[in-house]
Formats: structure tokens, C-alpha cells, sequence
């Protein structure tokens, strides 16, 4: 079974979010609703691939699938991860979140990409918080070093999400 993930916004952090997933052979549908969203992650796949290519990684890769999609909800239906990465506003975010949440699989891990906004704040329209998590990159990000780190961060954040449903208080010190 492939694994789907979701890209909500497609600036500069968005747009890499989504190269970097397809380059790692993972499927994405990706939602912005900027008319020029979908030619610049289209242009940023590009750029990324010659990276790839340069560094010798792109024979070692497997290609996802990029499509577009028309709306939040059609984006993250079936996604086992969520990746929002609109601008850098609390009250757009938290409505962001709360429809992702709305929307996504019970099970979908959901990361924004914030660089000074209070986690606690932006999952705070959540109905299922605790299956939240930071996952801001450095840019670019599709050029990221470590394959393993998104996967190690998703294994901590599902500890974290149950260590918290299940009431662990170490969590929050």
C-alpha cells in the first residue's frame, strides 16, 4: 500500500514539502488555492529533480504521484499525513487545522510548518490535538539530508499522541 500524504499551501515551504514526498516516493495531493500554485510546485518538483540528480540521489529514488486538489477536503481525504504550510498567521492556521482535522483520516498525522507559533494555540480547534505536531524544515527542503528523520519524527509524534491520550504528564513539562 502507497502512502498518501497531503500538502495544504504551496509557497516556498509547501511546495518543497511536496517535491521532497514525491522524490521519496510517496503520493500527494496538494491544495493551495492560489492560481499559480500548481505551476510553481510543478517548477519546484523540477528544480528539485536536477538537485536530486546532481547529487547523485536520483537513482536510488522512487517517484510518487503529484496531483492538485480542488478543495482542503478533497486533498486530505485518505491522507495518512497532513502537511500544512500556509502563511505565517495564527488565526488562518488554527481555521486550517480545524478543517484538516475535520476532514483528514482519524489517523492522519497532522504537522504545520511554523517557525514561532505556540503548538498549543494552533491545536486548539482541533477536535483530535493529540494527533498534532510541528514539522518546520530547512529550505530547501527537498534537499533535506537524512531520508529517516520525517519517518523518526512520525514515530515520535504517534508516541507523543498516545503518551498523551493516554494521559502521560511528562509530555508537557
Amino acid at each position: 500500500m502507497s502512502k498518501q500524504c497531503a500538502v495544504v499551501g504551496a509557497g516556498v515551504i509547501g511546495g518543497g514539502w511536496a517535491a521532497r514526498f514525491v522524490l521519496n516516493g510517496l503520493n500527494v495531493a496538494v491544495f493551495d488555492p492560489q492560481p499559480s500554485a500548481e505551476r510553481a510546485v510543478r517548477e519546484m518538483l523540477e528544480n528539485a529533480e536536477r538537485a536530486h540528480a546532481k547529487l547523485g540521489l536520483d537513482a536510488r529514488q522512487r517517484r510518487g504521484e503529484l496531483r492538485f486538489a480542488a478543495s482542503l477536503a478533497e486533498a486530505v481525504d485518505g491522507a495518512d499525513l497532513v502537511q500544512e504550510s500556509a502563511l505565517e498567521r495564527e488565526d488562518l492556521k488554527r481555521a486550517l487545522l480545524r478543517d484538516i482535522d475535520a476532514h483528514a483520516p482519524a489517523d492522519a498525522l497532522v504537522c504545520s510548518s511554523t517557525s514561532g507559533l505556540l503548538p498549543t494555540q494552533l491545536q486548539a480547534e482541533m477536535a483530535r490535538p493529540e494527533r498534532f505536531v510541528v514539522g518546520h524544515p530547512f529550505n530547501p527542503v527537498y534537499l533535506l539530508r537524512d531520508r529517516g528523520a520525517r519517518r523518526r519524527l512520525l514515530r515520535r509524534a504517534r508516541y507523543g499522541a498516545t503518551a498523551c491520550a493516554q494521559g502521560d504528564r511528562r509530555l508537557h513539562r
